[in-house]
Parts: structure tokens; sequence; C-alpha cells
């Protein structure tokens, strides 16, 4: 009898110790997740005039920051929701610059149905994508009459030679690029259906190509004859 109930003391303990080790191996890992993460930004930061970085839990940052005078928000985020698909961390790019329209227009490539970070299942009015723009593609918007004309926008559809370039919104409050920074690796992911991702900051020349282009959009849209226009 006592030695049946030290070997039940004995498998308790060895429970216990392994409950233990996990718990201590879980969270070395999510603390290493949240500094890996936390260094997104580490090798661009020269690149702003000031700037403030946050982190929540296991997120990427978010950095609010001023890059050439204009007032910007750059929110990196992982898209993992779809089952099959391989999950991607994506780039919003957002300019703080009010615009001289009074509706929204979102230009969305390449959709799937799951881009829970686009307004564009929102929104009431799905226009005609023009034959020299991309066409897999989502031209939306809440006010046919008030977004930016078709015209002025046509020049800035450059910016989707980029492979990785998602989307363009523009609102009266500002405007925004969305871009693929990273895809997360295949094999990882296919057995562990962890989001993996090879790099830990991204790279200070595209992320300055992203500010400037939305700043050269932002600028674009405040041209004196547009804002006649709108007037």
């Amino acid at each position: 009898m006592l030695a049946a109930l030290l070997l039940a003391h004995a498998d308790v303990a060895v429970v216990v110790g392994a409950a233990a080790t996990l718990f201590l191996v879980h969270r070395r890992d999510r603390d290493r997740m949240r500094r890996q993460r936390g260094e997104f930004f580490a090798q661009c930061l020269h690149l702003f005039e000031s700037y403030r970085v946050t982190q929540n839990g296991l997120a990427y940052p978010v950095m609010s920051a001023k890059y050439l005078g204009y007032a910007v928000r750059l929110e990196p985020f992982v898209d993992d929701i779809a089952w099959r698909k391989i999950p991607s961390l994506w780039l919003k790019v957002t300019v703080l610059a009010p615009n001289p329209c009074s509706g929204v227009f979102d230009f969305l490539v390449r959709p799937r149905g799951g881009e829970f970070y686009s307004p564009s299942s929102e929104l009431p009015h799905t226009l005609r994508v023009p034959e020299d723009w991309p066409q897999d593609a989502l031209l939306c918007t809440d006010d046919p009459e008030g977004m930016p004309a078709i015209a002025d926008m046509a020049p800035h559809m450059s910016h989707f030679a980029d492979p990785q370039m998602k989307e363009l919104l523009i609102t009266p409050r500002g405007t925004r690029l969305v871009r693929q920074i990273w895809q997360a690796e295949r094999a990882h992911y296919l057995v562990l259906r962890q989001a993996k991702f090879e790099g830990r900051s991204v790279e200070p020349s595209i992320l300055a190509s992203l500010l400037d282009a939305a700043i050269e959009i932002s600028r674009s849209l405040a041209a004196p004859e547009l804002q006649l226009r709108v007037a």
C-alpha cells in the first residue's frame, strides 16, 4: 500500500514537473518572439524626424512618426486567417494629411475575399476597373461623385508594378498603401501551423519607397487644380 502511494506521488511529481517545464519553455518562446517582432523598425529609425513605437503582446510594433514633415502611421500585421494560404506579413503605411475629397477611393489588387484589413467589402459602390489598370482588382467607393477622379489616379497605378503591392486607399483624412513585406516559411507553417518569418527588420529602402509613394499621391491630390475642382 505504501509503495503504491509513493509511486502515485512520484507520478504526480513527474506530471507537475513536466507541466512546469512546458510552461517555462512556452514563456521563453513567447518572450523571444516578442523581442524578435519588436525589432521590425530597428534598421529604419534614422529615416524619421521623430517617432513613437508601441507594441502590445506578441503583435508587431506600431509606429507613429514624422517623415519629411508629414505625420505617418506604420502598422505591420500578420494575415494568417485563410487555412490553406501561407501567412503573410503586411505593412500599412498611412500619411495622415487631409485630402480634398469627400469620398473614399479603394483599389485592391488580387482580392480573394479574406482581406480583413481592407474596407472594400464595406463600401457600397464597386466600379469598373479601367482597362489600362491592373485587372485582377476591385475599385470601390462610398461616393462615386466625391472620390478622387479616375484620371487623376491613373499615374499612380505604376506603383502596382511591384508584385507585393496590395492596396491604395484614399479617404478625406489620409492616404494609405498596403504592401506585403514577407511570406511565412512554408515548411514551418505546413508542419507546425505557425507563421514564422525569415526577416526581423524591414529594409529601410522598402519603407522609404512606400512612404515616398504615399506622400507623392497625397501631394498630387493637394495640387491647386484638384482643390479647385473639388471646391
